[in-house]
């Protein structure tokens, strides 16, 4: 029940979902409801209850705080603890595991699937805070296209194949993984995961949030693109652990999370290209990688 809760609260938080009962979202009640399910079950001990509680009042002080030199604070403040809890570093967080040290392929690297709470509440409160931001019309990100907020799907959906393509197709000709199609038994976990508590915290950390202030302080609207190019090397550098070929698929891949959203100024968008393409990756080759890597 925790993880369902979780879930659908990351759902609500998107604009398209304006339900609030007494003037409140409906995405607030669904995490205090997960909060209290996660204290009850063990997910989450007195010392993880207090951080959340602590990052809940340090979020509505960013939001509130009227003072620019006190909001950059507090918000640099809140930045920091969203990193420490999608990195796992907030004591008190027992996340669920679903798979452990298995080898999906037999040409394989071992592989270990969490339901992380932290994680998936990092990505939820960014995601708040990028859409209450957008709601308070800041600044416009900077694009090619005038018309960017009514651009027509066909171009977004051109971005997301071509990424596909070209991120597995790397991936294939670097060796990091060989052409397996396969359906493993927790396919139904993974994708839910993946998509709710995996995409969304990235993409609302490196798109949401540094592409967005990368977009603000590059002036010049002719180096606009610089924004998702130099969000996508720090993206690839997030994942060097797998190595050089590794890190070079994933800016490629990066690449087109951030191309998709400075075309659209939609995280929706670059949260379904960043799933796509690690759906495709899982059911289509090997996963993670092959092992000789």
């Amino acid at each position: 029940m925790t993880f369902y809760l979780l879930a659908l609260s990351i759902i609500c938080v998107f604009p398209y979902c304006k339900i609030s009962i007494m003037r409140q979202p409906l995405w607030h009640y669904l995490l205090a409801l997960g909060v209290v399910s996660a204290y009850f079950q063990g997910y989450i001990n007195l010392y993880a209850l207090l951080f959340t509680g602590l990052y809940v009042v340090l979020y509505y002080c960013v939001l509130n705080t009227k003072r620019a030199i006190i909001r950059a604070t507090l918000s640099t403040v809140f930045i920091v603890f969203s990193l420490a809890l999608a990195l796992h570093w907030v004591p008190g967080f027992n996340n669920l595991p679903i798979v452990i040290d298995e080898r999906i392929t037999s040409d394989a690297i071992t592989f270990t699937l969490y339901a992380n709470f932290d994680k998936a509440m990092a990505g939820l409160f960014l995601c708040a805070y990028f859409f209450s931001n957008l709601d308070s019309n800041k600044k416009p990100l900077k694009t090619d296209s005038n018309k960017a907020g009514s651009l027509n799907v066909k171009q977004p959906i051109f971005i997301i194949i071509a990424t596909v393509l070209a991120s597995l197709t790397a991936a294939l000709m670097l060796g990091l993984v060989s052409f397996n199609p396969k359906v493993p038994n927790f396919w139904l976990a993974f994708i839910a995961i993946n998509l709710l508590f995996t995409c969304v915290a990235e993409e609302a950390l490196f798109r949401g949030l540094l592409q967005t202030k990368l977009s603000k302080i590059i002036t010049p609207t002719r180096f606009a693109i610089l924004a998702p190019v130099i969000t996508a090397g720090i993206f690839a550098l997030a994942h060097f652990a797998g190595g050089f070929n590794y890190v070079l698929v994933s800016f490629i891949a990066g690449l087109g999370y951030g191309y998709a959203f400075y075309k659209t100024r939609r995280l929706e968008w670059a949260i379904l290209c960043h799933w796509l393409v690690n759906v495709c990756h899982f059911f289509l080759f090997t996963y993670p990688m092959l092992s000789k890597i």
